[in-house]
């Protein structure tokens, strides 16, 4: 398997790369991490995973191990192949999906593009099982991100959802709140939260 590249990018857009590697322009579909990292004209350095299939075959890249490992279980799960993995690190930080995941919370995955609502349920039951019989855990740096969503935050971000506020904002708030005042009844996260949310 193509486990790395490494070289000069020729050219970027927001979801793939072209990397000149000892002569040959290399293209990958990448997450929103690895696209950060790479500047046009300058060198950079991706962990990828090549995929071949029926449709063809597709290189995608990724700013981490963490990442690559992600994508290679969501691709497991009925119906997720490659770009659509790959589109939901594109839209979520692995601290993110893994607490989607966790927390059993769908409704996170389906603010991706392309993800339908049994589509998301199918990836949060699946992958958390492949999460667990695997040992997955994030590499330094992502999991402080992730830390521990409680029980109630199901109650929580539906609540924030329904005044407007988006999934992924709404976790975000949330995680603040539980990092910095540990675990709170619903109301008093949900207050919490929309003092983050809407600071006056």
């Amino acid at each position: 398997m193509l486990a790395s590249i490494r070289g000069t990018v020729i050219q970027k857009s927001d979801f793939s790369v072209v990397i000149e590697c000892n002569g040959f322009g290399v293209e990958a579909l990448v997450s929103r991490r690895a696209a950060d990292l790479c500047k046009t004209g300058e060198q950079a350095f991706l962990y990828t995973y090549l995929q071949i299939s029926d449709a063809g075959i597709a290189l995608y890249g990724f700013a981490d191990e963490t990442e690559r490992r992600l994508f290679k279980l969501m691709i497991l799960t009925k119906g997720v192949g490659g770009k659509v993995a790959v589109s939901v690190l594109q839209c979520l930080s692995p601290a993110d999906i893994i607490a989607a995941v966790e927390s059993n919370d769908p409704k996170m995955l389906t603010t991706v593009p392309g993800i339908g609502k049994k589509t998301a349920e199918r990836i949060c039951f699946e992958l958390a099982d492949r999460i667990h019989r695997k040992g997955f855990v994030p590499l330094a740096g992502v999991a402080p991100e992730s830390g521990n969503v409680a029980n109630n935050a199901g109650g929580v971000l539906d609540a924030l959802e329904s005044l407007g506020f988006d999934r992924v904002s709404s976790l975000r708030a949330y995680k603040q709140v539980q990092a910095e005042q540990g675990e709170l009844d619903e109301s008093a996260a949900i207050m919490a939260c929309l003092r983050l949310l809407q600071p006056r």
